[in-house]
């Protein structure tokens, strides 16, 4: 993790992840969803610990839109970039 990655929330670096892909509205919305269905929460609570469980729940959908490569490209990254 580098600095810049330290001082924002780990949803934010999800949703920037995402975005890059999926467009921010898209972005926002899937990452919203999902915080709820998988860790029953809103995406401003979501710990840093919790964040493998969304990408999981994200899995079929991002594979879905993008492609399995590039689906295993994103994730890749977000893990990469928050030492996960």
């Amino acid at each position: 993790m580098n600095a810049a990655t330290q001082s924002k929330p780990p949803t934010e670096i999800v949703r920037e992840k995402l975005g890059q892909y999926l467009g921010p509205f898209t972005a926002k919305n899937a990452l919203q969803m999902v915080a709820r269905q998988a860790v029953g929460t809103d995406v401003e609570h979501i710990t840093r610990t919790q964040i493998p469980a969304i990408l999981e729940a994200l899995g079929p959908t991002l594979r879905t839109l993008l492609g399995k490569a590039a689906a295993e490209k994103v994730t890749d990254e977000i893990r990469k970039e928050l030492a996960l």
